[in-house]
């Protein structure tokens, strides 16, 4: 297979690139210098913050005002079309969502109407094919119903958006696992030579990749819930769409790519029901918090203990990019990959002890 890059490669997207990366030092410069208290705005206060400095979380902000600009600003093409679809969807949480990083008032149940709503203006906009389900065992059959396949894609959209928002607490993690996905999507465009998704998927990348630079390892700047947010509704959308496009390929694939979001929310979801607490209350307990609790009171691990985390956590955030080469092709070995990313998950969070305990 020989894709000239010429074909796909919007070489537009470096200049957005660039402007995300001047944005996002900007704006870490303006709250190092504590600019912030100039406009009045509170401090983030919350039970999972771990961080002794304000952090600003406009990352996400940022990420989407870059992407919007080379959108708006690029030659209209099938790529560009998918991107701007999925930009008009998201309205709804980025006016929740920057609200929420800047005031910190927006109550969870507004926050997941938001999310809802994306998910029906997706299913409302959208025209292209969807991923056959009608298949798979015991559950297909409900697809079949009035409004089933609708509900079921915008539950799942909700689900990883909600399981991206729930990681975003230490430096590169919801950064890391959005770039994992992405490149597990990218892998599929290119083994389907489809000229359109590795396009788009790369323009995204591109436009991601100077937060990280300011996200990891010292977190100068976060994505905030309008980024983890919205990263988990992008790629939930770019993952329907490819895997519409292509019913050769197992719909359990999306399943594996989209893994860890969705076990966390899930995880976390039965947690807190089991100990009797509201699903709307965040805690401490998540897994990547319990390793940060564990790493920091240990010496030598002190000052570094945030950025531990996400290396720590790497054969999770890597296994869906890793795995999915292998078995694509082969709905069994999907199957039992999901199995296995599942069980290592909870035995890693066994493993882990609770240092800190839920306040």
């Amino acid at each position: 297979m020989n894709l000239d890059i010429m074909q796909w490669f919007d070489f537009n997207v470096l200049i957005f690139m660039g402007m995300s990366l001047v944005l996002n030092g900007f704006i870490a410069y303006l709250w190092h210098k504590k600019f912030y208290q100039k406009l009045g705005l509170k401090s983030y206060q919350a039970i999972q913050r771990i961080h002794l400095n304000e952090t600003p979380r406009l990352g996400g902000f940022i990420f989407i005002l870059s992407l919007a600009a080379f959108v708006a600003f690029s030659n209209t093409n099938e790529s560009i079309q998918s991107l701007k679809m999925i930009l008009i969807c998201l309205i709804p949480i980025i006016i929740i969502g920057i609200k929420e990083d800047l005031f910190h008032n927006v109550e969870p149940a507004i926050r997941l109407l938001a999310l809802l709503f994306v998910g029906w203006l997706f299913r409302a906009q959208f025209t292209g094919p969807l991923p056959v389900l009608t298949d798979i065992p015991f559950i297909g059959k409900i697809f079949l119903l009035q409004g089933g396949i609708s509900i079921f894609y915008i539950l799942s959209m909700t689900a990883v958006a909600n399981g991206m928002n729930l990681i975003d607490g230490v430096n590169g993690l919801c950064g890391a696992v959005a770039l994992s996905i992405l490149s597990a999507l990218l892998f599929l465009s290119y083994k389907t030579s489809d000229v359109v998704m590795l396009s788009t998927i790369f323009s995204v990348i591109l436009i991601l990749i100077p937060f990280l630079i300011f996200n990891y390892p010292y977190g100068k700047i976060f994505l905030g819930d309008l980024g983890a947010y919205s990263l988990g509704l992008i790629i939930s959308m770019l993952t329907i769409i490819l895997f519409g496009r292509h019913p050769e390929i197992s719909p359990w694939g999306a399943v594996l790519i989209l893994i860890y979001p969705a076990t966390e929310v899930v995880f976390s979801m039965l947690r807190r029901m089991v100990k009797g607490i509201s699903i709307y209350n965040p805690d401490t307990a998540h897994l990547h918090l319990k390793l940060f609790h564990f790493f920091r009171p240990q010496p030598h691990y002190k000052k570094m203990a945030n950025a531990l985390v996400t290396p720590t956590l790497s054969p999770l955030w890597l296994f869906q990019m890793i795995v999915i080469g292998w078995v694509y092709q082969k709905p069994l070995f999907i199957w039992i990959a999901i199995i296995l990313f599942i069980a290592f998950y909870l035995i890693l969070f066994a493993l882990v002890p609770n240092v800190q305990k839920n306040k």
